[in-house]
């Protein structure tokens, strides 16, 4: 693993992207400190991070656009499959190194709230509570960007799939709210969430006959509940939205609770999304 992360890691900025990418967070972040706590006098650095989480759609799919989906174009791939090396060292090489980028112009930022403490009265712990937070959500969301990336040979492809997925994260609470809760919507819900999940297991495994199988389950449990007890089925599909709204987890920092429950959703998304671009480079590696 350590070869692949400083391999990655030299990448990043021998492209440049990595400069750009540290450059333009703190450029970004820097504005919206001085917006929120200098301007408008609030002493709390958490209401930067809040602020910034949208922005933040953008510059991810741009870090993790070229992770796996430029190894496939320039055909380097065959060399990492064919080194005595294993999967997942390479994956989490490469998870680490973008980590390492994200990480860079937060580790700047824990100056901030420093700054701001000698002009007024800073709550440090939920400050850097929730620059850790921050920093886990940007891990989650980086895992789900290498995931996509791993699917494609094109660089904006992948980036253009990283957003929208993590679009649809972003906005899954409001989409929840609008949402009926009747049990025949949830029933719907959960049949495209079946179709869904049947296709990401025949990408990620190639085959057809699990794929069928997990989504065709997937599909009979909620159907199976919606014939016996409609009641028990309803509102169940808007939990399952909430549930998937990586973004929002992040609000108990923004309000000043360390949010265990959190802490542990980021890195189990984290820890599965690294688990799928596994089996998906698995698949490729041995096919």
């Amino acid at each position: 693993m350590g070869v692949i992360y400083k391999k990655e890691l030299k990448g990043y900025f021998t492209g440049m992207m990595g400069y750009v990418f540290i450059a333009f967070a703190l450029a970004v972040i820097g504005i919206y400190t001085v917006a929120v706590n200098f301007i408008q006098s609030y002493p709390n650095f958490e209401y930067v991070l809040d602020s910034i989480r949208f922005l933040f759609l953008l510059l991810i799919p741009i870090l993790t656009m070229r992770t796996m989906s430029d190894e496939k174009r320039q055909r380097t791939d065959l060399l990492l499959y064919s080194s005595p090396i294993s999967t997942y060292s390479i994956i989490l090489g490469k998870f680490f190194a973008a980590l390492t980028v994200f990480a860079v112009p937060f580790a700047v930022s824990c100056f901030y709230p420093l700054i701001i403490g000698r002009y007024g009265v800073v709550n440090y712990k939920v400050a850097y509570s929730a620059i850790f937070g921050f920093l886990l959500m940007g891990g989650a969301c980086i895992a789900i960007g290498i995931f996509l990336s791993s699917l494609t040979e094109s660089q904006m492809v992948s980036a253009v799939l990283c957003f929208g997925a993590l679009l649809l994260c972003y906005l899954m609470p409001s989409l929840s709210s609008i949402m009926p809760s009747s049990a025949l919507s949830s029933l719907g819900g959960f049949l495209v969430l079946a179709v869904f999940f049947g296709c990401m297991i025949n990408i990620t495994t190639k085959n057809k006959i699990l794929s069928i199988a997990l989504g065709g389950l997937t599909a009979a449990v909620p159907a199976a509940v919606y014939l016996i007890d409609r009641t028990a089925l309803e509102g169940t599909f808007n939990t399952a939205m909430n549930a998937l709204a990586v973004f929002s987890k992040f609000n108990n920092f923004i309000y000043g609770m360390f949010d265990l429950a959190a802490v542990i959703y980021f890195i189990t998304v984290t820890l599965l999304f690294v688990f799928f671009t596994v089996q998906a480079i698995e698949k490729r590696r041995w096919s």
